[in-house]
Parts: structure tokens; C-alpha cells; sequence
């Protein structure tokens, strides 16, 4: 084999060994995209689920099947007024002609560890589109409802603040 030969074969190794690092990187950055849509991916399921499931319930009267959707706060204060307090206040008449509750979850806009899902919510009297926050609290995704008391004020545990919403007329 003559020297010229050799070099040859040395340019044709250091080629292909460029060439499969190349690919190497190129299928590494492949893969790490696909698993970071795949992750965002889950996480969109995993709201869409505990939005369905929370609204499901909470749009049919059936308070104490919304818990396990709902973080601490929400469960505590939000759904735990609804179902000692407004539900019974709630003519049984009224509550039977707006169910049952159809929810059909639309858009879901994920930024952090908080997502905004839209929804419509149709019952035999009326249709509603309304958004719900559901908020990644210890690695799972769980709904967030701030109480609003009938007076209009609100009461954010998750920031700390009370306010009054909307205006009364006296």
C-alpha cells in the first residue's frame, strides 16, 4: 500500500467519524425535542382530565365528586362553601331543570406551573363559556377556584389578597 493510499483511508475514517457525530447530535437533538413535546404533551391530558372531571362534577351538584380535582385551598373553602352553604340555599326545582351539565373543555393555554382551560358548559336552560385555572401544585395538576362570596368579595389564598369584585347597587 503506498503512502497516498494510506492517507486516503486516514481522510475516509476521520470523515465518517464526523459524519456519525453529526448524526449522533442531530438524534440527540431529536430526541430531547420529542421528549419535551411528549412532556408538554402529558401535562395538556393530565389538565384536560382533572379540568373534565372537576367540572363535570361541580356542573352537576355533585360537590363531594370535585374534591380529588381540587387543591387544598379550593376543596377547603371553594367547594366546601358550595356544598354547605349555596347548594342548600339552591331551590331543588332549580337545581333538577339545569341539569344535567354537558362540558365541552376547548383551548388550554399552559405557561409554568399554571394553566387557563375555556370551556362551555351547556345545560337544558342555558350555555355558558367560562375559563378555570388549574394550577401544578408537588407534581400534579389540581384545580384552582379562589371563593368569591355572594357579596362580591374574593378571597385569593394563593397571593394573599381580598377584593371586591364587580359593583352593588344599593
Amino acid at each position: 500500500m503506498t503512502l497516498k493510499e494510506e492517507s486516503g483511508s486516514t481522510s475516509q475514517t476521520l470523515f465518517n467519524y464526523k459524519t456519525s457525530r453529526m448524526k449522533y447530535y442531530a438524534i440527540m437533538a431529536t430526541a430531547c425535542l420529542m421528549s419535551l413535546f411528549a412532556a408538554c404533551n402529558n401535562d395538556k391530558k393530565e389538565i384536560a382530565n382533572v379540568a373534565q372531571g372537576y367540572l363535570d362534577a361541580t356542573g352537576n351538584y355533585l360537590i363531594d365528586e370535585a374534591m380529588p380535582y381540587a387543591n387544598q385551598e379550593t376543596r377547603e373553602k371553594t367547594l366546601t362553601y358550595l356544598r354547605d352553604v349555596l347548594i342548600p340555599m339552591t331551590p331543588k326545582e332549580y337545581m333538577e331543570s339545569n341539569t344535567p351539565a354537558t362540558i365541552v373543555l376547548g383551548d388550554i393555554a399552559i405557561e409554568d406551573d399554571t394553566a387557563v382551560v375555556k370551556y362551555t358548559k351547556t345545560t337544558p336552560i342555558k350555555k355558558l363559556e367560562n375559563e378555570i385555572m388549574v394550577v401544578k401544585e408537588e407534581g400534579k395538576w389540581l384545580v384552582y377556584v379562589p371563593l368569591v362570596l355572594p357579596e362580591g368579595i374574593l378571597i385569593d389564598g394563593r397571593n394573599g389578597t381580598v377584593s371586591q369584585v364587580g359593583s352593588r347597587e344599593e
